[in-house]
């Protein structure tokens, strides 16, 4: 007959060794955008968006990585805003851009809208700034 002292000794054992033996959660892997909006005749704005962990100087990061999240880094699919805002007919066209990782995937985008709330409604909160 084998001891009670002994069985808890290798069950704890048993349960060390898998523990150790899970696989550790793998780090996100790169995600950093420089983001680039101008509007016809203006000089171009540019910031950096920093997912996972959020940084950079846009705006709304927190917000903008989230909806890139959403539609995993591809910005053609992203649904804009929720609710789809009237614009007005005003035409002052913008032209945005996107260039770096999602991910550790590359990321190139370019996109022009009539003007800003027409990309708005499309690319959500991504270039707002």
């Amino acid at each position: 007959m084998v001891p009670t002292r002994v069985l808890a000794g290798a069950a704890a054992l048993l349960a060390a060794a898998c523990v150790t033996a899970a696989p550790a959660a793998a780090a996100p892997l790169p995600s950093s955008l420089t983001l680039t909006a101008t509007t016809d005749g203006h000089a171009p704005h540019v910031v950096e968006l920093t997912c996972d962990p959020v940084a950079g100087n846009h705006p709304d990061a927190e917000l903008a990585c989230y909806q890139l999240a959403q539609v995993d880094g591809d910005i053609a699919t992203m649904p804009g805003t929720e609710a789809h805002i009237f614009c007005p007919m005003i035409f002052q066209p913008i032209t945005v851009t996107a260039d770096g990782l999602w991910r550790g995937r590359p990321v190139t985008f370019q996109d022009k809208y009539t003007n800003s709330c027409e990309r708005d409604n499309k690319t959500g909160n991504l270039f707002r700034f």
